[in-house]
């Protein structure tokens, strides 16, 4: 019954809008189908503003679809753009380092001999500030203790010992900073090692996965 009244309305706005059919059909007046809120389709010449933005039919004169107008697509939101900008800068990432542990390794073997040759060079790296700094320390001791002697004395402290005091506590303390960033590599280095090895493990157990 639905159906039929359906048909009997579509039938009636056909031949209210396609009135006096002398017009050409590709320029006569069109009629729009579209679907309101609660599921229901509508026929007009005209389609209501509210829904102006949703996808639409245009029928011909025998109440058939010669046209489907597209519900144009929402804008992503300034913070939606920034998260798939992010994340697709991600991907790219990902896909590099993929691309050079494939390149660079041919066994997890490669990488853990990669690691404890980085590891080592980074350990000498360290014995060198190590040993720089206690000779700065040793220098500072010495200097520290001739000006304690001329204070004690009573005597002139020269410009000269100023300044080698100066120049070296600075230096023992661009060492000191330098040695507690030399210490903060190595668990960031053998993150690093680690994280290679669980995705090159990835990568060649399914190529094609790359997931």
């Amino acid at each position: 019954m639905k159906t039929r009244i359906l048909a009997l309305i579509l039938a009636a706005t056909l031949a209210s809008v396609f009135a006096g059919g002398a017009l050409a059909q590709d320029k006569g007046p069109k009629l729009y189908k579209w679907v309101d809120k609660n599921g229901v389709v509508h026929y007009g010449s005209s389609v209501p503003p509210e829904y102006a933005n949703q996808q639409l039919e245009v029928l011909n004169s025998e109440g058939l679809t010669v046209k489907t107008i597209q519900a144009p697509k929402a804008k992503e939101a300034p913070q939606d753009q920034a998260a798939a900008a992010a994340k697709a800068r991600q991907e790219q990432t990902q896909q590099a380092t993929d691309q050079m542990l494939l390149d660079t390794y041919t066994s997890v073997a490669d990488i853990e001999q990669d690691r404890d040759t980085h590891l080592k060079a980074l350990n000498a790296q360290i014995d060198i500030t190590n040993a720089a700094i206690s000779g700065l320390q040793d220098n500072l001791a010495s200097y520290q203790k001739h000006e304690q002697q001329l204070e004690r004395e009573h005597r002139p402290i020269p410009a000269e010992l100023k300044n080698n005091l100066l120049n070296i506590q600075q230096q023992l303390e661009d060492d000191q900073k330098l040695l507690v960033q030399q210490q903060q590599q190595k668990p960031a280095l053998q993150a690093q090692y680690d994280a290679y090895i669980k995705r090159f493990q990835q990568l060649t157990a399914n190529p094609n996965n790359g997931g």
